[in-house]
């Protein structure tokens, strides 16, 4: 299991047909990749975590887009039954309130990436070396 802090960016996409491809085309033709996206129906709902946050800033507040940013913990690991468990167990013991979570798996038993959003990276941080470090740790995320 690894696990990084990343910029996540966020706009608001209108909820209309064509509205996420002008943003995608956008985005493809300033040379971005999205590493991680979550679309929703809610404000700021187009969330996505850019390989250059700068660039595709500038390319979308040159269009026209109000672009926010956050500070998100991106967790990779191979997906086996019980490890989201384990991480939002130990998160909670911690009293680690996750804001949301998105999460992509091509197939079972590949592997995935989680993006947290929690108020305090530097906790949860320290919860998922906790997790990766101990030997009781590192055997119920096995099993798991």
């Amino acid at each position: 299991m690894e696990h990084q802090i990343e910029t996540q960016l966020s706009v608001e996409i209108a909820n209309e047909p064509g509205e996420m491809a002008r943003v995608s085309d956008l985005l493809a033709s300033s040379g971005i990749h999205i590493n991680a996206l979550s679309i929703t129906e809610s404000e700021d709902n187009g969330r996505f975590i850019p390989d250059d946050s700068k660039r595709a800033i500038a390319a979308l507040s040159d269009s026209g887009f109000e672009v926010t940013q956050e500070r998100v913990l991106s967790v990779r690991l191979s997906d086996r039954k019980g490890r989201l468990a384990a991480i939002t167990s130990a998160f909670a013991q911690a009293g680690i309130n996750i804001n949301y979570v998105y999460a992509s798996v091509d197939q079972a038993g590949a592997s995935t990436r989680l993006v947290f959003s929690v108020i305090n990276i530097p906790l949860a941080t320290q919860v998922l070396r906790e997790i990766k470090d101990t030997p009781e740790s590192n055997r119920l995320m096995e099993l798991v």
